[in-house]
């Protein structure tokens, strides 16, 4: 792929990219573009951008994972600190969030997780697709679910 940066710009172009983040668009890195996903993330999940496919053939997928980004992985994490999770594809298993944790998840496509908020976490999950997910809440813990299908 001759730059990352500007064929995913082109396609969030063709998909209807407004002109101010056309314009900001630069070259970016597969970190910065990773940061622009987060960020714009109601944009991506509206537009099915980009593919899971190509998600996986042009990021390292210990890149993703540490931007808390999964795509059709098995998930068994205890003591998830604070933070924006997405999960796409057919991502399966459980997250455990730590107590006093402040989190919000996306769960795509074909997703089945488990959540477990600890002690005093507020956990938002915003449920899309065909996903589908368990929760569970401990003392004064709060999981809310935005049911997005």
């Amino acid at each position: 792929m001759e730059n990352l940066s500007e064929t995913l710009k082109q396609q969030a172009v063709d998909l209807g990219l407004c002109r101010p983040w056309t314009e900001a668009w630069g070259d970016c890195d597969r970190q910065e573009l990773i940061d622009k996903y987060k960020k714009g993330i109601d944009f991506c999940i509206d537009k099915q951008y980009p593919s899971n496919e190509f998600i996986k053939a042009n990021f390292d997928r210990a890149l993703l994972n540490a931007n808390l980004i999964f795509v059709d992985e098995y998930l068994d994490f205890d003591m998830m600190p604070s933070g924006i999770y997405i999960l796409n594809g057919e991502c399966s298993g459980s997250i455990r969030f730590a107590p006093w944790t402040a989190a919000t998840v996306y769960v795509r496509h074909s997703s089945h997780i488990n959540i477990i908020a600890g002690d005093f976490a507020k956990v938002f999950v915003r449920l899309y697709d065909e996903a589908e997910i368990e929760t569970e809440a401990e003392e004064s813990a709060v999981v809310k679910v935005y049911d997005r299908k």
